[in-house]
């Protein structure tokens, strides 16, 4: 009997509705789902060791999703990133990609479809369609 291990999959989002609505999108994918509201609290448990980490940039506590981001690549610069957010700039998605994201995904009606594909590639190992 060959033992299929759930994927790990980290999602640091704030907003309890935006939570629901990743955590309905994401349910066919893993069984093995952990939400926070902090960066902080993500940090905390890197140890279960996430195949990709779903981050807002607005988070709360003192952590932003820019300092959660960096902070996961000093410990793990291998765990997948997708940079899930509203966030929008000049240069939002090419300062996140800089800081190592690997893929940002701006929330909007049609991007938890994207995010549930982009998640899935990930976990899967297939190839991932970049924005």
């Amino acid at each position: 009997m060959e033992f299929n291990q759930q994927p790990v999959i980290f999602v640091v989002e704030d907003n309890v509705i935006y939570q629901n609505l990743i955590a309905k999108e994401l349910e066919t994918l893993s069984s093995n789902i952990h939400f926070y509201t902090n960066g902080e609290s993500c940090i905390s448990e890197l140890d279960k060791h996430p195949s990709v980490i779903v981050l807002d940039y607005n988070l709360d506590g003192q952590m932003n999703g820019l300092d959660t981001l960096q902070r996961v690549r000093d410990i793990d610069p291998n765990v997948y990133v997708i940079l899930f957010s509203s966030q929008k700039g000049l240069n939002t998605k090419e300062i996140f990609l800089q800081y190592g994201s690997f893929d940002f995904l701006e929330k909007n009606s049609l991007s938890l479809r994207t995010l549930r594909h982009m998640v899935d590639c990930v976990t899967t190992g297939s190839k991932t369609v970049k924005n």
